[in-house]
């Protein structure tokens, strides 16, 4: 009689769990669908992988290499992904135009001049000095909308009486050929191929991050997670912050190791990864969200984005 008193007993309460709670999802559901950028702006996953940090926190990551940020934005406010480590924050945001509420962001990038993972580099015998003598050159940029209108609308606001730079995607396994045997002038390059095309191939950097030159620190930069998977798994989400925090730390205190950590993860020569620039993000608790609405405000007045949410509205709680 007890033994069966105790089975109703424990059947009711697993029941109550499951349709009150979400409990069961969230306990044993603990496998995260993850998009990322296949560079150094995601070197937070490579250390969270190398580090342990999410086995330590009962994680596991279904990782998905995706190419542009707009493909990643597309698929996270679907629900294809459940969290992106780093992407263009324009295209997140023009998806969340489409379908508001979908996807909240956790971390943001600290661009500065000094700490750029970006610049603009051409051949050592090339005549241009500067970004001014790129009027009418043709640029290889990072495909994907951010790149290009970044680079233009700098460019127009500096030297509004000069002809545009002509920006064509490439994919960067492809934009240092394309320099080197002259099919362009220079290149929008980020990390690695900066640092790469100067350590390997004598280039000269001309300018420094064309994303601080046009907002410092620039926020450009963001992780962000699916809104409804955050809300079936809240426990899930933040064991998935703690990971992605413990990665952000271990870079700044360890920026050696960090950088063998990344040589490794893309394949990239270990000298080129002990030079360069790697991408600073905030923790999930440090965003600055003043910082992110003066970006969001220069994104809708150069009609990047047609509407003006508030950054608090779009980040997670931890952040405000």
């Amino acid at each position: 009689m007890k033994t069966t008193f105790k089975i109703k007993a424990q059947i009711i309460v697993l029941l109550a769990c499951i349709i009150f709670s979400g409990c069961k999802r969230d306990d044993n559901d603990a496998v995260i669908r993850v998009g990322y950028l296949p560079m150094v702006s995601s070197l937070t996953h490579f250390v969270a992988l190398d580090q342990g940090f999410y086995s330590d926190k009962g994680i596991e990551v279904d990782a998905q290499s995706i190419s542009t940020s707009n493909a990643l934005a597309q698929d996270l406010v679907s629900g294809s992904i459940d969290a992106v480590i780093e992407m263009a924050v324009v295209p997140l945001l023009q998806e969340l135009e489409n379908a508001g509420g979908h996807a909240m962001i956790f971390s943001t990038s600290m661009i500065t001049a000094e700490n750029g993972f970006d610049g603009i580099v051409v051949k050592a015998n090339s005549p241009a000095n500067n970004f001014e003598d790129l009027a009418g050159k043709k640029v290889g940029v990072f495909p994907g909308s951010t790149a290009q209108n970044t680079l233009l609308t700098l460019f127009s606001e500096l030297y509004p009486g000069l002809t545009l730079p002509i920006c064509i995607e490439l994919a960067p396994d492809l934009q240092l050929q394309s320099l080197l045997s002259d099919d362009t002038d220079a290149l929008f390059a980020y990390e690695p191929e900066l640092t790469t095309g100067i350590v390997n191939h004598g280039l000269k950097q001309i300018t420094t991050s064309l994303y601080a030159m046009h907002y410092s620190p620039s926020p450009i930069g963001v992780g962000s997670v699916n809104t409804e998977w955050v809300n079936a798994n809240p426990g899930l989400a933040k064991r998935f912050y703690a990971a992605i925090d413990k990665a952000v730390m271990f870079i700044r205190q360890n920026p050696v190791q960090a950088r063998e950590i990344l040589a490794v993860a893309t394949g990239i020569d270990t000298e080129v990864a002990a030079q360069m620039n790697i991408m600073p993000m905030s923790l999930s608790t440090e965003i600055d969200l003043d910082n992110l609405d003066g970006y969001i405000d220069i994104l809708f007045n150069m009609g990047e984005i047609s509407s003006k949410p508030q950054a608090v509205d779009i980040c997670i709680p931890q952040a405000k």
